[in-house]
C-alpha cells in the first residue's frame, strides 16, 4: 500500500484509495469525497470483493468534481474481473413528443460530440445531475436551457421509475414475474448505457404536449445551450415515427422502447 493511500469503506471492509505512480499528487480525499463515488460506494454488490482503488486522474468542472478515472482491484466468486472506471455519476434524458396537427414529433438535440467524431450528433435533450442529486430538477433545468420549453417537476414522467421501481398500491401486475428476476442485483439506477467501463446512469423522462404549428416552426433549428458549459446545441424538431431510424442516441433508443412498453402496459 502506498504511504500517500487513504482507506475507504467497501461493503464495511476497508480498503485502500491511493494515486497511480504516473500521478502521484491527486487530491485523493476530494476523490473519496465525490458524489459519484460516494454513491458507487454505496451501491457496491456484496459479492464485487475490491482490495484496492488506484485513482489515475481527475477533470474538474470549475471547482466540482466531474470525471474520476479509477481501477478497482476487484474479484467476483473468487476470479478477478475488469475494474477500470470512467466514474461520472448520474444524468437524466427527455423525450418530449409534441402533437401538432394530429401528428406526433420529437424534439431532439444536436451537439457536437468529440469522442465520436460527430460535430452535429442528434441525442435526446439531457444533462448530468448535480451533486444536490435532484434529477427531476436537473431535467427541468437542462429541457429549459436546451429547448426553452419551461415545465415544472410534476410536468415530467419518469420511464425509469414506472419500469424499474414499482411500488405501493398502483404496482402493475406484470411486477409479480419482474421483481424477482431484478432483484438479483442491488435496485437499478436508471438506464446504463455502457456499464463495461462507466458508472454512468441515465433517469429517462418523458413529457407530452400539443403545440401550434407556429410553436413548432419556432422551435426548429433554433440555437440553445448553455454557452458557460461550452454548450452549443441546435433543435431539430422530427417526427417520432422516423426517429429511432435517424437517431443511434442511446438514451433516445431506451427511452422509445421503455415508451412503447409502458404504453402497451397501460403505465402511461
Amino acid at each position: 500500500m502506498s504511504a500517500s493511500a487513504i482507506m475507504v469503506s467497501c461493503n464495511g471492509v476497508a480498503v485502500p484509495l491511493e494515486c497511480h505512480p504516473s500521478h502521484p499528487g491527486l487530491d485523493l480525499e476530494r476523490c473519496k469525497n465525490a458524489k459519484p463515488f460516494v454513491d458507487w460506494l454505496a451501491g457496491l454488490d456484496s459479492g464485487l470483493k475490491v482490495s484496492k482503488i488506484v485513482l489515475h486522474d481527475i477533470d474538474f468542472f470549475g471547482p466540482r468534481v466531474g470525471f474520476l478515472k479509477l481501477e478497482a482491484v476487484t474479484k467476483c466468486n473468487g476470479e478477478p474481473v475488469p475494474g477500470i472506471i470512467f466514474m461520472r455519476g448520474g444524468a437524466v434524458s427527455i423525450l418530449v413528443r409534441l402533437l401538432c396537427e394530429g401528428v406526433w414529433y420529437i424534439v431532439g438535440a444536436r451537439q457536437a460530440r468529440v469522442p465520436v467524431g460527430k460535430e452535429n450528433l442528434l441525442e435526446l435533450p439531457a444533462g448530468m445531475i448535480d451533486d444536490a442529486g435532484d434529477p427531476v430538477g436537473v431535467g427541468v433545468k437542462e429541457l429549459a436551457e436546451e429547448t426553452g420549453i419551461v415545465l415544472k417537476k410534476k410536468d415530467l414522467v419518469d420511464l425509469t421509475a414506472l419500469a424499474y421501481e414499482q411500488s405501493g398500491p398502483d404496482v402493475h401486475e406484470d411486477e409479480v414475474l419482474a421483481a424477482p428476476i431484478r432483484n438479483k442485483s442491488t435496485p437499478l439506477r436508471g438506464m446504463y448505457p455502457s456499464a463495461g467501463g462507466s458508472d454512468e446512469f441515465l433517469r429517462l423522462y418523458l413529457h407530452e404536449r400539443e403545440v401550434t404549428r407556429a410553436e413548432l416552426d419556432a422551435m426548429q433549428g433554433k440555437a440553445t445551450g448553455c454557452l458557460e458549459e461550452g454548450e452549443k446545441i441546435v433543435m431539430e424538431i422530427i417526427r417520432a415515427d422516423l426517429f429511432w431510424r435517424v437517431c443511434s442516441d442511446a438514451k433516445a433508443l431506451s427511452s422509445l422502447l421503455l415508451f412503447q412498453n409502458l404504453r402497451a402496459a397501460g403505465q402511461i
